[in-house]
């Protein structure tokens, strides 16, 4: 029975599935025990746009545990997430003070980046270094989400039993599990894109260059919805097809009616597009704020990295070389059957104590 004080859990609860990853380090090897992916509605047609409400997550989480062979009460290392529009990071310039002065300077600079509710801020950062543009002041992120959320995300995991641990974000987790054990160029900035169903969280970050993360709202979720539109089928079939043949629109595929004539083509070019032009205006804000352009390699994680045609489009779209990252092939890990880009938060928790 998996939990053991030495074992790291790091679980990924998303908006249309859990992914729970254990793990243990021996040195600086990591080894990966148990890959587990849930889907949190059993139903496809009853997914939640807005997220799964408690009622509906806990259960899953339940199982994610069942399958991992897990009594969540007895995990001691625990490594979660939470996400959305009420979560932010950003990379600020700030003039090095004490720990209680950066902490109250921090909160209020969050503020002016975060949508609140009227509930309480909570905030934390980390010293990147120093500023190489202003000799008195050092390179900052924050990272601040409201006490609604949080305190939301911490009921589903007592639920459960479960002791919180760290809590992180998603668009930080995965570069986390992207980067350990790896330097970034010396010229130029990477592009993280990780593509779930709900959301796109796009990140770019260089060795001396500013960080930058957005939340783009346009993923699988969304390309599934123009197939069902485009070609009149629900969405579970929609989904279907969507897995099956990917969103490359160049390609047709090859099954036919009953006139031996081509039934479809696999996507409009614009599901496609949409999410191209929004990464495209992400990331000319970005020259335009720091005027770096050198962007060296697109990084895909996430679930809707699975696509087929999608590594193929962004090369071409923006000339630049694409990589889908497996941190499941990354790191030891003698399962199989799943798509090891979908786990790259679950890793990127678990990894969370380096």
């Amino acid at each position: 029975m998996f939990g053991r004080s030495s074992h790291r859990v790091g679980l990924d609860i998303g908006t249309h599935s859990i992914k729970l990853v254990v793990m243990d380090k021996a040195g600086a090897r990591y080894k990966i025990i148990k890959a587990v992916r849930q889907p949190i509605y059993p139903d496809i047609k009853q997914y939640d746009l807005d997220g799964p409400k408690r009622s509906v997550a806990v259960p899953a989480l339940s199982e994610a545990f069942k399958k991992a062979g897990i009594l969540p009460r007895k995990v001691r290392n625990l490594y979660s997430n939470i996400s959305g529009a009420q979560v932010s990071a950003k990379e600020i310039s700030a003039i090095h003070l004490d720990d209680e002065e950066m902490s109250s300077a921090m909160l209020l600079e969050a503020r002016k980046h975060i949508p609140l509710d009227g509930s309480q801020t909570i905030i934390d950062y980390q010293i990147m270094g120093d500023d190489p543009k202003a000799a008195d002041k050092v390179r900052v992120l924050i990272a601040a989400t409201t006490r609604k959320l949080f305190d939301a995300h911490i009921e589903i995991l007592r639920d459960l039993e479960l002791k919180p641990g760290v809590i992180d974000l998603d668009q930080l987790a995965s570069i986390n599990s992207y980067m350990i054990g790896k330097e970034l160029p010396e010229e130029g900035v990477m592009v993280f894109l990780n593509l779930g169903c709900r959301k796109t969280h796009l990140t770019v970050m260089g060795r001396r260059d500013m960080f930058f993360t957005r939340e783009i709202g346009f993923a699988g979720h969304a390309f599934t919805e123009a197939l069902a539109k485009k070609f009149n089928v629900d969405y579970t079939e929609a989904e279907n097809m969507k897995l099956k043949h990917g969103l490359n629109p160049d390609v047709e595929i090859e099954e036919t009616n009953g006139d031996n004539k081509p039934m479809l083509r696999v996507a409009e070019k614009s599901a496609m597009d949409k999410l191209a032009d929004e990464i495209n205006r992400s990331l000319r804000y970005y020259v335009k704020e720091t005027g770096q352009s050198m962007f060296t390699r697109f990084v895909l994680s996430g679930g809707t990295a699975a696509l087929t045609g999608l590594p193929e489009y962004f090369q071409e779209k923006f000339n630049v070389t694409v990589e889908v990252y497996d941190p499941l092939a990354a790191n030891e890990y003698e399962g199989n059957g799943e798509f090891g880009p979908q786990f790259a938060v679950a890793v990127g928790l678990a990894m969370r104590g380096d």
